[in-house]
């Protein structure tokens, strides 16, 4: 792992940290599942460049099962509620102690890996493949939670579901 990954890792995860503790509206899907599966394919092509060994997939198979189920539970425990009509979700405290959990069990399991002779570039490497399952786990529960907080919300834009009809004629000149 280069410094300039982690450093783009770290930028990362301060940068949805901030954005997830302050609260953020719910996006429609395509928006809403655009980071988490970005980051998640950029973590798997730094992980496939490093040719893992048998140990290393194993660890890293097991971390990205962790981190996606962390990442399920994450989205239970988040806020998510109408604010002026549109879904909105925050992180709650327990949101923020099932991250740090997620953290240092991947850490750990690095570590483990690593002590039982896995590749240790594929392994610090993956960590960016568990911050896309993680947070691809929490968009799947909070869009769920709030597509059921009212009409509306189904993923063609709840946005939109303001405008309201009107007699207009939506071609000009109006044809009769």
């Amino acid at each position: 792992m280069t410094f300039t990954t982690i450093a783009i890792t770290i930028a990362l995860v301060a940068f949805v940290l901030a954005r997830r503790v302050r609260g953020e509206a719910v996006r429609e899907p395509k928006k809403l599942f655009l980071l988490p599966v970005v980051v998640g394919l950029i973590g798997l092509q730094n992980v496939s460049h490093d040719k893992p060994n048998a140990v290393a997939v194993a660890v890293i198979a097991a971390g990205a099962a962790l981190s996606l189920a962390l990442g399920l539970l994450r989205g239970r425990l988040d806020k998510v509620s109408l604010v002026d009509g549109s879904p909105s979700m925050s992180w709650s405290a327990k949101s923020v102690i099932i991250f740090a959990v997620n953290v240092v069990a991947k850490l750990a399991l690095d570590g483990i890996g690593i002590a039982a002779g896995g590749t240790t570039s594929a392994l610090t490497s993956s960590i960016m493949l568990s911050f896309g399952l993680t947070l691809l786990g929490e968009a799947a529960v909070v869009w769920s939670r709030a597509r059921s907080l009212g009409p509306g919300i189904t993923g063609e834009g709840h946005y939109r579901r303001g405008v309201q009809s009107s007699d207009r004629p939506t071609m000009w000149p109006p044809i009769r």
